[in-house]
């Protein structure tokens, strides 16, 4: 049996999905450096869920993470130059950067282009960096369902949110790795940030609008496939 979101038989998923846990995680020096105060580094673990016999005694700190997700808050109004944060940080960074700012400075706001495609263009800008998840838990669409749940704890006070869809992960035949393979990897990555609220914005980039009513319905919808697919796996599971 699997799901219309799944790839693989629902059998095959390690454990309930809907119990999955997320801990948030971001850690600073008391005195910030090195653009510290103006890009924030966040981490979302995803754990396992627990079995049974240990729901009522789970403990986060010493459940396996099956999955993460790397996220970065581009602050307004920041004393730092915010395209030198980004650059400081990763070339995906620096490509975000320069498709949503104006330009170099400390005083440059956002593009013009970025202003006319966001409803309300002030405050900070939330950057989907990657999600990854164990080869056990792929498969299932699960991938959306997780960066929807992430930008929704970590979005308030920002004004978008933008992705760089990148191939993060290569496999073991490097030889295998052509233009077009990075174009499908690409296209199917735009494809899943699609389904929660991502709009192709400009050089690769793509912008979530948080002021707009439809990532909230599409953030509903993807809860409403963690919910069918955990209801698939309980089915599953009273089969077996």
């Amino acid at each position: 049996m699997t799901s219309k979101k799944a790839r693989r038989p629902i059998s095959e998923l390690p454990g309930d999905p809907a119990h999955l846990r997320f801990v948030y995680s971001h850690a600073h020096p008391a005195e910030p450096y090195e653009f510290e105060d103006t890009l924030e580094a966040w981490g979302v673990s995803v754990l396992a869920p627990p079995s049974d016999e240990e729901d009522e005694d789970y403990d986060p700190n010493s459940a396996p993470r099956v999955g993460r997700v790397s996220l970065y808050r581009l602050r307004d109004f920041a004393e730092d130059d915010r395209w030198d944060a980004a650059d400081s940080w990763s070339g995906d960074l620096e490509v975000i950067a320069a498709a949503v700012l104006g330009g170099y400075g400390r005083r440059q706001g956002y593009a013009k282009a970025f202003e006319n495609r966001i409803t309300q263009p002030v405050g900070d800008l939330l950057i989907l960096d990657r999600v990854h998840l164990d080869r056990e838990w792929r498969g299932f669409g699960l991938g959306p369902i997780i960066a929807a749940e992430a930008i929704r704890r970590l979005s308030p006070g920002c004004c978008a949110v933008a992705a760089y869809p990148a191939m993060s992960e290569y496999p073991q035949n490097r030889e295998e790795v052509t233009d077009t393979y990075r174009k499908r990897a690409k296209k199917k990555i735009a494809a899943l940030w699609e389904s929660i609220g991502f709009e192709r914005f400009r050089n690769g980039v793509w912008l979530l609008d948080t002021a707009l009513q439809e990532p909230i319905d599409l953030h509903r919808a993807r809860r409403a496939d963690l919910l069918a697919l955990s209801h698939a796996y309980r089915g599953a599971s009273r089969e077996a």
